[in-house]
C-alpha cells in the first residue's frame, strides 16, 4: 500500500473498523514506513489527550432548547433580519417610521390645501407680516437677491434685443 492510502485509513485502523485484509496491509505498512508510523503515533496522542479531558456538562435546558429549535420551521428571506433590526433599534426605528409617515402625509395634505381655495369668502389682502414672511423666504431661493449668483442667473437669462 502507498502512504497516501494508508494515511487515509489510519483513523479507521485505530478504531478497528477495517476488514481483516486491509488491517493487515496497514499494519505491515506501518512496520516498514517511519513517516506513517509517526502520523499514527500523533493520532494516538490526540485521542489520549481527548480521553483525559473532563466531560462537558451542558446547561440543563440545552436539550429542550435544541429540540425546540429543530422542530421550529426556519424562517427564510429578509424578514428575520428585518425583525432582528427592529428588535435592536426598536425606539429609533419607530420614531423614524412615524416621522416619515408624518412628512409624507403633511406633504400630500399640503399639496391638496394649496390647490384648492378652501375658504373663498375670506379674501383678505396680505398683511405686512405676511409680506415680510414671503420676502424672507427668498433667502431659500437658488440665488438670493443681491448675490453674485443672482447676477449670474440674470446675465444668463438675458435674451437681449430681439430687433434683428
Amino acid at each position: 500500500m502507498k502512504c497516501h492510502s494508508v494515511q487515509k485509513k489510519l483513523s479507521a485502523y485505530q478504531d478497528r473498523e477495517l476488514e481483516t485484509r486491509e488491517e493487515e496491509q496497514v499494519r505491515s505498512h506501518l512496520l516498514s514506513c517511519r513517516e506513517c508510523r509517526e502520523q499514527y503515533g500523533a493520532l494516538g496522542r490526540v485521542w489520549h489527550t481527548l480521553r483525559g479531558l473532563g466531560e462537558i456538562h451542558p446547561d440543563p435546558w440545552f436539550y429542550q432548547q435544541l429540540i425546540r429549535k429543530i422542530r421550529e420551521p426556519r424562517e427564510q428571506g429578509w424578514l428575520p433580519t428585518l425583525r432582528h433590526v427592529f428588535q435592536v433599534f426598536r425606539v429609533p426605528a419607530t420614531v423614524s417610521i412615524i416621522l416619515i409617515i408624518g412628512l409624507v402625509a403633511g406633504g400630500y395634505l399640503g399639496g391638496i390645501l394649496a390647490r384648492y381655495d378652501l375658504f373663498p369668502s375670506q379674501n383678505t389682502p396680505a398683511s405686512y407680516s405676511q409680506e415680510a414672511l414671503f420676502t424672507s423666504m427668498k433667502v431659500f431661493d437658488l440665488a438670493p437677491p443681491g448675490t453674485v449668483a443672482e447676477g449670474y442667473f440674470r446675465m444668463v437669462a438675458y435674451k437681449g434685443n430681439d430687433s434683428k
